[in-house]
């Protein structure tokens, strides 16, 4: 009988027993196939709101879960947390660790632990792209605009300060993907990034696995009858490079024509005024003003953070999605869109270009131009046989690309080739 690889994660996500309605989805979807797998063991380490480093154990996962205060010298590594990966690596003694992101800063504890576990570095995100497209075409008279109570008292949550965050953070990054020997990408776009970054690094291709949901649910079918064109986009928080003021600008151009166009948001953007701004930060006080000042508040639904099934549900009652984002690394939504099947219309930014094929599984227009995003969300509503076969397009190369078995097949490989240090 073959010995099981043990795999300790450290990533940014707790396992649990709930739907959850945060980032990092397709962690879950591959943990849970990993930890099924007859070949593997699966540890995870993650942060969260404990006082102290807390084992949480979920199904045939085994996780611990460290105070979320320790993020605050996370580029550094405390000793608190770099004491207790030397433990567990002892105790496990795991075949291969793999930290999930950079984000979290984890990488850096795993580093100055000075293991001789081998290591792979997983690229969710890359931050220092991010500063540059921070303000996603906002000008100069838009960022004082996003001045409000909460920036007055607290400066750091303006887009400025968040920006110059990001430009630290990423510096941090840099230095961490140059210590990394094996590093994995799901784009060409981020692999081309790193290799100029880290270029003796080991690089390998990997997957995103969806959330069984997404696998099991019939595909999108256009809706003959409706009344209402429905518009849906999501994004994880008011994050002015997720580009929705340029959406707000498409649908301007559109309102006149088809009045009952409406724009349904997902993700966490807190537009709740009985906080009278004490917590709605300054950008989504901005966007509010904006929409008001275009006219199209009726036209703009603010759905909040949405679990797996009200997502699904809401694609399929859209006419399609459109994603307007200035960077992405991969855009998970967009891939999720895509295997249930709704017409897609997306910036040409980053990693979504490698997606889809324009014109066969999705319609693209340059990052930020409203104008040719109101073009192609028209073409879209007002042609049924192109929006079919945008459709049953994306459904295709989706079904083909994030094949769960395919996926899990990669990752196990990945995972053999470093542990057997067979580059």
């Amino acid at each position: 009988m073959n010995k099981k690889r043990k795999i300790l994660w450290f990533s940014s996500l707790q396992f649990s027993n709930e739907k959850i309605k945060t980032t990092g989805t397709w962690l879950i979807a591959m943990g849970d196939a990993l930890a099924k797998s007859p070949g593997i063991e699966l540890y995870n380490v993650s942060y969260g709101d404990v006082k102290s480093i807390t084992q949480n154990n979920v199904s045939n996962i085994n996780q611990w879960i460290i105070p979320d205060k320790e993020r605050e010298k996370c580029h550094e590594g405390t000793r608190e947390v770099i004491s207790f990966i030397i433990r567990i690596n002892q105790e496990i003694k795991p075949d291969l660790i793999q930290v999930w992101g950079t984000e979290s800063g984890l990488g850096f504890s795993v580093i100055k632990a000075k293991l001789q576990t081998p290591i792979l570095l997983d690229i969710q995100g890359l931050l220092f792209t991010i500063p540059k497209n921070y303000y996603g075409g906002l000008s100069r008279n838009d960022l004082l605009g996003c001045i409000g109570l909460k920036e007055i008292l607290r400066p750091q949550n303006h887009p400025y300060f968040i920006r110059k965050e990001f430009e630290k953070n990423g510096k941090h990054e840099w230095r961490l993907i140059q210590q990394m020997e094996n590093i994995s990408v799901q784009s060409d776009w981020v692999n081309s990034i790193v290799q100029y970054v880290s270029p003796k690094s080991n690089i390998f291709h990997t997957g995103i696995m969806l959330r069984r949901e997404f696998y099991e649910t019939p595909i999108w079918e256009y809706q003959n009858n409706s009344q209402t064109i429905n518009i849906f986009t999501s994004c994880s928080g008011a994050i002015p490079y997720k580009g929705l003021q340029v959406l707000f600008e498409a649908i301007v151009l559109l309102k006149n024509k088809y009045p009952n166009i409406k724009l349904n948001i997902g993700g966490d953007i807190q537009i709740n005024k009985k906080y009278y701004g004490l917590i709605r930060d300054g950008y989504t006080s901005w966007l509010l003003k904006k929409v008001k000042k275009l006219g199209i508040t009726d036209s703009i639904s603010w759905l909040g953070k949405m679990d797996v099934d009200a997502m699904i549900a809401e694609i399929h009652r859209s006419s399609l999605v459109v994603i307007p984002s200035f960077v992405e690394t991969y855009s998970l939504f967009m891939a999720e869109c895509m295997m249930v099947g709704v017409p897609i219309a997306a910036s040409f930014a980053g990693a979504m270009p490698q997606l889809a094929e324009h014109n066969k599984s999705a319609l693209y227009f340059p990052t930020g131009d409203h104008w040719a995003c109101a073009r192609q969300i028209e073409k879209i509503i007002t042609d049924q046989e192109l929006a079919k076969k945008l459709s049953a397009e994306a459904r295709k190369t989706a079904l083909q690309r994030n094949d769960q078995t395919k996926v899990l097949q990669i990752q196990l490989e990945i995972y053999d080739r470093i542990i057997n240090a067979t580059y």
